[in-house]
C-alpha cells in the first residue's frame, strides 16, 4: 500500500535519529512518500503571521533557515530507494491545509517544542491540519497502547487507520480501552460490536468505564503504569489533552506518543 506521510522538523532537528524513530512505528509492508515540513518557528512565523509586514531581515533569515533545513533533508543518509523530499513552497495556512488534506499521516517533531509558549504553537499547529497526526517525542519507545473510546463511529476509524499506517508488532502490546457508560441498548450493543473487532487485532485487551471526565480518566489509566504508551485518541480529546495544564506540567504526557485522529 502507498502512503503519503508528512514529517513536522525544525532546523535543529536531527532528521536522520527522526526519521529512524518514525520508522519504528510504521508498517514496513507500505511503500511510503515522506515530505519533510520545517515547522519550528515557522509556526509562529509562517503560519501564524504569515499576512504580517516583516522587515527585510526577517525574512532572509527565514530564507536561510528555509534552505539550511532543505539541504539537511537532501543529505539524509538513508536508502534511495526511500521517496524523501522537503517541501519547498512557503508553509502557510493554505498550504499546510492542501498539503495534509491528501496525506495519510502528519508526524510531529515534539521535542522541538521546548518551552510552553512553543507547546502552544505546537497545538495551533495540530488544529490547522487536515489528516491524523502522530505527535511523536524524543524517546518514542512504547511498551503499552491506551484508547479513549469515542461516540458514534470515530474509535472505529481510529483503529483502522492505526492497523493501515502502524507496524503490526504493536498489536502485541497490550491494549487499555477507556469506554463511557452507554447511553441506550444501541449503543451497548454497538460497543460489543466493536470489542468483537478489537479482538480480532489485539490480543491483550483490558476494558475500563469511564466514571469521570474522559480528560481525567486518561491521565488515571496513563500514570497507573510506568511503562510508556502509544495514545490514540479522536481529534476533541486528543487537541484537548495537548491543551490540558497537566499535559505541558507532565513529564510523561510530554514522553507519551499521541496518535489523533482526524476526519
Amino acid at each position: 500500500m502507498k502512503q503519503k506521510i508528512l514529517i513536522g522538523a525544525g532546523i535543529q532537528s536531527d532528521l536522520g535519529a527522526l526519521y529512524q524513530r518514525v520508522s519504528a512505528f510504521l508498517n514496513p509492508q507500505n511503500e511510503y512518500f515522506f515530505t519533510f515540513l520545517c515547522v519550528d518557528e515557522g509556526v509562529g512565523n509562517e503560519l501564524i503571521a504569515a499576512t504580517t509586514n516583516r522587515n527585510s531581515s526577517m525574512h532572509s533569515l527565514d530564507l536561510l533557515k528555509k534552505v539550511e533545513f532543505e539541504l539537511k533533508v537532501e543529505n539524509l543518509n538513508i536508502s534511495n530507494t526511500i521517496n524523501v523530499e522537503a517541501f519547498k513552497s512557503e508553509l502557510n495556512d493554505g498550504t499546510l491545509a492542501g498539503l495534509s488534506g491528501v496525506a495519510d499521516l502528519f508526524i510531529i517533531d515534539s521535542s522541538i517544542f521546548v518551552n510552553q509558549n512553543d507547546w502552544c504553537e505546537l497545538i495551533e499547529l495540530v488544529h490547522k491540519v487536515n489528516c491524523p497526526v502522530l505527535v511523536l517525542p524524543k524517546n518514542a519507545t512504547v511498551n503499552r497502547l491506551i484508547m479513549v473510546h469515542e461516540p458514534e463511529h470515530h474509535s472505529l476509524y481510529i483503529v483502522k487507520d492505526f492497523l493501515k499506517i502502524f507496524k503490526p508488532d504493536l498489536t502485541e502490546l497490550p491494549l487499555s480501552v477507556l469506554f463511557n457508560f452507554p447511553e441506550d441498548e444501541g449503543q451497548t450493543e454497538n460497543e460489543k460490536f466493536f470489542v468483537d473487532y478489537l479482538k480480532m487485532a489485539f490480543p491483550n485487551i483490558g476494558m475500563q468505564l469511564m466514571v469521570d471526565e474522559p480528560i481525567n480518566e486518561f491521565f488515571n489509566e496513563l500514570n497507573a503504569d510506568t511503562d510508556r504508551a502509544l495514545i490514540l485518541t479522536g481529534t476533541n480529546l486528543g487537541e484537548e489533552i495537548l491543551a490540558c495544564s497537566k499535559t505541558i506540567a507532565d513529564c510523561t504526557a510530554k514522553s507519551s506518543p499521541l496518535f489523533i485522529y482526524k476526519k
